[in-house]
């Protein structure tokens, strides 16, 4: 399988992107690797870079995108999602791995991903919350997406009332994207425990 890491990074995220890509920098499976910046300039580049030659990191792509920093952290991720999903439309890859650059998970992760998901068009591992370790997390921290449902769905723009007791309520990001892959018939499922351990860093 063909699997592209794609990620949506920040400088804000600083205090964990070192650790992140060492810990990417471990992963068994084969992969290429994307990372998408949408600060509020350029100059956070250089300083990811710095850290790719610390960690031998060679096969990996860096791109900025220039995003009005009022839109939020949807909006702003929605726009280096949709050019993550470009890249893997365009350049033939199987699937996504989406992990989050503050999500800290083990060198078989990708591996295990690729061994469950099976014939589901998606699945997504448990990960802690940066501000209770017990409390569990699940979405885009740490998944594996196929290309079909990439095909399928988009983020740009992309919102929808996802919870039938809460009508009128919109959401978007990783929320509206799964809840359509299921809504229209897609396979999708969530795993604990598996994978581990897993960090999710606050510092």
């Amino acid at each position: 399988m063909k699997i592209l890491i794609g990620t949506p990074i920040h400088e804000c995220k600083d205090y964990a992107m070192e650790r992140w890509l060492k810990s990417v920098s471990e992963f068994t499976y084969p992969h290429d690797f994307m990372m998408v910046d949408n600060s509020p300039d350029e100059s956070y580049l250089e300083t990811v870079k710095g850290y790719c030659v610390k960690y031998d990191i060679t096969n990996y792509k860096l791109v900025h995108v220039d995003v009005d920093q009022k839109l939020g952290t949807d909006g702003k991720l929605s726009f280096a999602r949709e050019i993550i999903r470009q890249e893997i439309l365009t350049k033939g890859y199987d699937a996504w791995c989406t992990l989050e650059c503050d999500v800290i998970a083990p060198p078989n992760a990708l591996d295990e991903l690729v061994r469950l998901i099976a014939d589901c068009m998606e699945i997504n591992h448990s990960y802690p919350s940066r501000r209770n370790p017990k409390e569990m997390m699940s979405g885009f921290g740490l998944s594996l997406v196929k290309r079909e449902a990439l095909e399928k769905y988009g983020f740009i723009g992309q919102y929808g009332d996802c919870d039938p007791e809460m009508p009128g309520i919109f959401q978007g990001g990783e929320i509206w994207f799964i809840t359509r892959l299921i809504r229209n018939g897609g396979s999708c499922i969530d795993v604990s425990g598996v994978i581990k351990p897993i960090f999710h860093l606050d510092k």
